[in-house]
């Protein structure tokens, strides 16, 4: 095969010299005659992996091509989204350029003949890869992103005509391919209104809603069990953008449906793709931030460990879902906590303990945007901090309920009494917090700040490093 021919013949070459692992040329050489550089926006790791862009483009174009012929429809996408070598998707510019060149493959004439539905699955499908791509924000792709859309709508209206004819010729196919096609549809129209909502503005926020509306109405005539989790995330979403819109602030009514939606997600993202693929890792980040928005931090960086380690070992240090999850990971472990003194305000970032637990050091304030700069590191004793929700904790010294001490949890709330200015989280009377433990056996309790220590390393984790 074309792999194997290159692999074999890319042996040859010196280990520390990267080349094109379709041409064999090295960098500057590319398959269309002018000095073309060498890209690799995948998972492989060393040398392996580099090619010309337009190497890579023709590559996908006749790959597809014979994958379409050997395997049917479903196949020809995947030389366009995933490295044949590393098998993980394509990111970044990489990404950009094939999701167009796939557009192109199937605009320059690569039609079924036989079957018009072939040709209008595999062209939906190819537009939708290259609108998943764009930056609304940015002016060129905004303007690339809304002629896709037209596209998608004169194909999905094109489609329906030719349903019209294939109900009267053939009942129970017209039956089968209506289906697939109201799936396309309003998968579709979920992804037009996420670009819609990437350009940050009023008009692609009502745009955005409409097309939700759009692809929520479409779920709804689909089988109930198949539809059920895309509906309410449809209303959810629609929830949201009316939120903005009006410039209220968006409240779930469902505490922690987010949560659940995500983690349904998630473990749907590891039975299709496996733990190691960029979809899941990705979909555990999604699911990550969620739990930290509830201050659920326990889970989300035992979660966000794992995450990392997979990620790193599979896709390297440089890859999108490896900073994403190392990001996420690193800000789940500021450890926030407020100090309880009159002359000092603002949260602060815990940063370890000295002296046997008597004092502990702290880093801020942290200013929003954070600054780590311009912060300055302090001393207090330790009775005077007062763990922020979402700083995981250790029960100590309890003696009416003992049976508490040396439990981990997360700190969900204060118990505060609020000053006269109502800036309840820097009030000196501040003296309990809310734990939820880690043990769901315990029911959650109220703390004094004095019997709370921050716990900087979860136990039992082989984690990154603090």
């Amino acid at each position: 095969t074309t792999t194997d021919a290159a692999t074999a013949a890319a042996a040859a070459l010196p280990d520390d010299v990267p080349s094109c692992w379709l041409c064999l040329e090295e960098e500057g050489d590319g398959n269309e005659g002018y000095k073309e550089s060498l890209v690799r926006d995948c998972s492989c790791r060393g040398t392996s992996g580099f090619a010309h862009l337009s190497c890579i483009v023709n590559y996908a174009k006749s790959e597809g091509k014979r994958l379409y012929e050997r395997e049917g429809p479903s196949a020809c996408m995947r030389p366009f989204k995933t490295c044949p070598n590393c098998k993980q998707y394509y990111q970044n510019d990489v990404h950009k350029a094939l999701a167009k060149a796939c557009v192109d493959f199937v605009e320059e004439g690569f039609e079924d003949k036989k079957n018009c539905f072939n040709h209008y699955n595999i062209y939906a499908h190819a537009l939708m890869i290259q609108l998943a791509a764009m930056d609304g924000e940015n002016v060129g792709e905004k303007a690339g992103g809304e002629e896709i859309t037209t596209k998608f709508i004169s194909l999905m209206e094109e489609v329906k005509s030719q349903l019209e004819q294939l109900e009267i010729l053939d009942r129970g196919r017209f039956l089968i391919i209506r289906d697939a096609f109201i799936n396309l549809e309003a998968n579709g129209n979920a992804n037009i209104g996420h670009f819609y909502m990437s350009m940050n503005s009023k008009e692609g926020q009502l745009k955005a809603k409409e097309h939700y509306e759009k692809a929520r109405d479409l779920f709804k005539t689909m089988r109930p069990k198949e539809a059920e989790i895309s509906v309410s995330e449809m209303n959810r979403i629609i929830s949201e953008v009316e939120s903005v819109l009006s410039g209220s602030e968006f409240h779930d009514e469902d505490e922690g449906a987010d949560v659940n939606y995500l983690q349904r997600i998630y473990y749907e993202c590891l039975r299709i793709y496996g733990h190691n693929s960029c979809m899941t890792i990705r979909a555990g980040v999604n699911l990550a931030k969620a739990l930290l928005d509830e201050t659920r931090t326990i889970e989300a960086e035992k979660l966000l460990s794992k995450l990392v380690d997979i990620s790193l070992s599979t896709h390297g240090h440089e890859h999108r879902s490896t900073k994403e999850a190392m990001s996420v990971l690193t800000s789940a472990r500021e450890c926030k906590v407020v100090v309880r003194l009159d002359d000092v305000s603002g949260w602060f970032q815990a940063l370890r303990y000295e002296n046997e637990g008597e004092d502990c050091v702290v880093q801020g304030p942290i200013a929003d945007p954070r600054n780590v700069d311009e912060e300055e590191q302090y001393s207090f004793e330790s009775t005077r901090i007062i763990p922020f929700p979402g700083t995981p904790v250790v029960c100590h010294g309890l003696q009416k309920a003992a049976h508490l001490n040396g439990k981990i949890g997360d700190v969900r709330g204060l118990d505060v009494k609020e000053k006269e200015d109502g800036n309840k989280y820097f009030d000196v009377d501040i003296d309990r917090c809310v734990v939820h433990f880690e043990d769901k056996s315990l029911a959650p309790v109220k703390v004094k700040a004095t019997n709370l220590r921050v716990v900087f390393d979860l136990p039992n984790e082989t984690t990154p490093s603090r």
